[in-house]
């Protein structure tokens, strides 16, 4: 029988796209060896969800993992992302290296929070050093005394010190990967964002049930944005687009579905253009809210810039669920075939090809059509949770055969 497989990872209710990626992939994973994942608290939800699968898979603590020593030999996997969320996964890979899941390219905030937020400047030092040699424990000492820059964090990634140890390492993309050191690429496996299985639950929902459902106009152009409201969503160049649109005549409503941000006030944009009369903002949605709001659409917006190379879990699931989407031809999001987007280059004054690209989708139920269709096909046939578990195991066997 097979060992083990020990994997490091939040779990919802965390608010992290990474919990909801591990909560998705875990049945499927399970379905052909047990999964022990070490959490930083194993909450109500992840022991029933834990639960509910029959026991092919169950969440521990750390202190848990500490005291069961049998698992220090099985094979171990490290979900890693760029927030707060896995400063426990990363602490617990700088101890015992396994395959590394780099979900984000840039991995600064994470170090940071690992580090600095933690009271221990000396381990940024660290860091940074080894990153970057002398020139790197400069910038530590230099930031030490105040001089520092936040554009530090988006031109110094910091991913490399965990590259060098990992065993092996998934990427999302072949952006990310094409940027890893050289030296990682034959132990590097690609592998795209799947889609969340629960968008099949709603493929017999209909656009205007869910509408109905959710209160949003019938016969109207319903333009969408998900998740946590934040600058590099870019949902401020959205509604420069849309003003555009709206002055030519366009009708639209535009539904901003994600927890706003105190640090960004998007209800200050959608004033300055004069959009309040069509623009709604939602606050945080639930899981199944957030699926009906995909079926309601008739486009979805995701852009993102900056980007530190993620990629997009929202991107994946209206994509399979067969919702048109209007993306940055750049980065990770470019490498989606280009019969299942609509990709717009990035604009930094007036979003003009952005509003062209929202015009078309608006005029033409045709193309939407048969971009949602591609999409959708796309998505099912290469992107499934089966198909990511079938790839984590078969590079689990290999690093681990000996």
């Amino acid at each position: 029988m097979a060992r083990p497989v020990v994997m490091f990872s939040p779990l919802p209710p965390a608010k992290s796209g990474i919990a909801d990626y591990m909560l998705e992939l875990l049945p499927a994973l399970a379905d052909s060896r047990e999964i022990v994942v070490v959490c930083e608290r194993v909450t109500e939800a992840a022991a029933q969800a834990a639960a509910a699968s029959g026991g092919r898979w169950r969440a521990i603590t750390e202190a848990e993992y500490a005291d069961d020593r049998t698992l220090a030999a099985c094979p171990h996997v490290y979900q890693i992302g760029n927030n707060g969320d896995h400063v426990f996964a990363y602490r617990a890979f700088r101890q015992r290296p396994g395959i590394l899941v780099q979900h984000d390219f840039n991995l600064h905030y994470l170090v940071e929070d690992a580090t600095l937020v933690a009271g221990n400047k000396d381990a940024y030092r660290d860091v940074l050093a080894e990153e970057y040699g002398p020139s790197g424990a400069a910038l530590a000492d230099l930031r030490h005394v105040g001089l520092f820059s936040e554009a530090q964090k988006i031109s110094l990634p910091l991913n490399t010190h965990l590259v060098h140890q990992a065993r092996g390492v998934i990427v999302h993309s072949r952006w990310v990967y094409e940027r890893l050191p050289a030296g990682a690429h034959a132990r590097t496996t690609v592998l795209p964002h799947h889609f969340a299985p629960q968008a099949l639950d709603y493929d017999e929902l209909g656009q205007d049930e869910a509408r109905e459902g959710l209160g949003l106009p019938a016969d109207t152009f319903v333009v969408l944005s998900l998740g946590y409201i934040t600058p590099p969503k870019q949902i401020q160049c959205t509604l420069a687009a849309l003003a555009m649109l709206r002055r030519r005549g366009a009708r639209f409503h535009f539904v901003i579905g994600g927890e706003r941000n105190a640090g960004f006030d998007i209800d200050a944009h959608i004033r300055r253009h004069g959009l309040e009369d069509c623009v709604t903002v939602t606050g945080f949605l639930d899981e199944d809210t957030f699926f009906r709001h995909i079926v309601a659409a008739d486009a979805l917006v995701n852009l993102r810039y900056p980007s530190v190379g993620e990629s997009s879990g929202t991107l994946a699931r209206a994509m399979a669920l067969g919702l048109p989407a209007i993306i940055h031809n750049f980065g990770p999001f470019a490498e989606a075939p280009d019969d299942t987007v609509v990709k717009v280059p990035l604009e930094l004054g007036e979003p003009h090809a952005l509003a062209q690209a929202l015009e078309h989708l608006m005029l033409n139920p045709a193309a939407r059509a048969r971009i949602g269709q591609a999409a959708r096909r796309f998505m099912r046939e290469q992107c499934s949770v089966q198909h990511s578990a079938v790839q984590y195991h078969d590079l689990i066997d290999h690093l681990y055969a000996r």
